[in-house]
C-alpha cells in the first residue's frame, strides 16, 4: 500500500495514527487480507483528501476520518467475516477458534439455524419414514396424554394414531415453516 504523504505534520500524523490503530485490529487478518483492508481505507482516504488545499488538509482528514468511523468499531465486522473466509479455506483450528470468537454472536445464531435445519432434514425423513412403517410412525397418543411424535418401535397398548396420513402432511408443512424461519434468520445474520 502507498502510503499518502500530507504537506501538513498534523495532517500526517493523524492518518499515521489511524492507519497504526487499523494495523491492530486487522493484525489477527493473513496478509492478503490484510492489504486488501489497508488499501480500501487508504483509496477512501485519498479520494476525499487528495484535493484538499494545505490549509484545510487537517479538517478535510479529520472529518474523512469520523465518516469512516473509529476502526476498532468499523473494521470488527469485516475481520470477523474475512476470519470465516479464512477459516473455511484452511481448516486450520486456530483459524476456526478465531473466527468463533470473532463471531460468538453470529455463532449462536448459526448455532440456532444449524438446529432448524437438523429438525427439517428430520421432518423430511419422518415423512419418507411413515410410507415405510406406517404403524410406527406419528403421532401417539395414550389416552389423552402425549406419547410420541415421530418413530417408535415400542408401542404399548392402548396407544392412538392420531393424524395418520396426515401426518405426513404434518411434517412437510412443519419442513416449510422451518425453512422459512432459518431463511429469516440467515438475513439477519447478514445484516449484522
Amino acid at each position: 500500500m502507498k502510503r499518502i504523504v500530507f504537506i501538513n505534520p498534523t495532517a500526517q500524523k493523524i492518518y499515521d495514527d489511524y492507519f497504526a490503530r487499523v494495523s491492530r485490529c486487522i493484525s489477527i487478518l493473513n496478509d492478503d487480507d490484510q492489504l486488501e483492508v489497508l488499501m480500501e481505507l487508504n483509496s477512501h482516504i485519498y479520494e476525499a483528501t487528495h484535493m484538499a488545499p494545505p490549509a484545510i488538509e487537517v479538517d478535510t482528514l479529520v472529518n474523512t476520518l469520523e465518516k469512516l468511523g473509529a476502526p476498532e468499531v468499523v473494521l470488527q465486522p469485516a475481520v470477523a467475516y474475512k476470519k470465516i473466509q479464512q477459516a473455511g479455506r484452511s481448516f486450520n483450528p486456530v483459524h476456526i477458534f478465531q473466527a468463533l470468537y470473532l463471531n460468538i454472536s453470529n455463532g449462536i445464531g448459526f448455532l440456532v439455524m444449524g438446529i432448524i435445519y437438523l429438525l427439517t432434514f428430520a421432518f423430511g425423513s419422518l415423512a419418507v419414514v411413515k410410507i415405510i412403517s406406517p404403524e410406527h410412525t406419528g403421532l401417539f397418543l395414550r389416552g389423552d396424554r402425549f406419547f410420541a411424535f415421530g418413530y417408535t418401535h415400542d408401542l404399548p397398548s392402548g396407544l392412538v394414531e392420531l393424524l395418520g396420513n396426515w401426518f405426513i402432511v404434518t411434517v412437510i408443512m412443519l419442513m416449510g415453516i422451518f425453512y422459512f424461519l432459518n431463511t429469516l434468520l440467515f438475513r439477519l445474520l447478514k445484516k449484522n
